[in-house]
């Protein structure tokens, strides 16, 4: 009698989590060849994300079954969405300072995250590489924190670039772990 879907075998999925350390270390390397393209490009992925999700929040405010309280503050939360993206696109400099406090408050919290997954993970080989991302990314942010203003032109692509590669590389090596085990 069984009780629910059988676990799957991690061997079959390595191909997957290769794939997907491969496309981290391409993306890493051309952030790391081009920092400041790679600075642009996420303030400007970032900026029509805001965009489309103060759009979207505004269209839930006019378009909700609610009360006029609550349909107000999805209003006043998406024109501040929206407007924080308009304010991206329009000021990339100053953008990028903004969004760069921002991208290093979201290293340390991915850090954290993955260090605390790592940990729980300490029965399986290979979690040593989460935990060692973690911490490539908890150094990140605080680097980041450490340089802004001045360096939020480049430096936002480069540590991404970094982190990036270092994600990718343990993402590697715990699919060519999974292959063999």
């Amino acid at each position: 009698m069984s009780h629910g879907p059988l676990p799957s075998d991690p061997r079959k999925k390595w191909g997957w989590m290769l794939v997907l350390g491969i496309i981290l270390i391409l993306g890493g390397i051309g952030a790391l060849v081009h920092p400041f393209a790679a600075s642009l490009t996420v303030l400007t992925i970032s900026a029509i994300a805001f965009v489309a999700a103060g759009a979207l929040q505004l269209w839930i405010a006019f378009n909700a079954q609610a009360s006029t309280g609550a349909r107000l503050a999805e209003a006043i939360l998406g024109l501040l969405v929206l407007a924080f993206g308009v304010f991206l696109l329009a000021n990339p400099e100053r953008g990028l300072v903004s969004l760069t406090w921002l991208i290093a408050l979201f290293f340390l919290a991915l850090g954290v995250v993955r260090i605390a997954i790592g940990f729980t993970l300490r029965q399986r080989s290979g979690w040593i590489w989460l935990v060692f991302a973690g911490l490539v990314s908890v150094v990140l942010g605080v680097l980041i924190m450490a340089t802004l203003p001045d360096s939020a032109m480049g430096l936002l692509g480069f540590f991404l670039g970094i982190d990036l590669l270092s994600s990718g590389i343990g993402a590697t090596l715990i699919a060519l772990h999974m292959r063999t085990h």
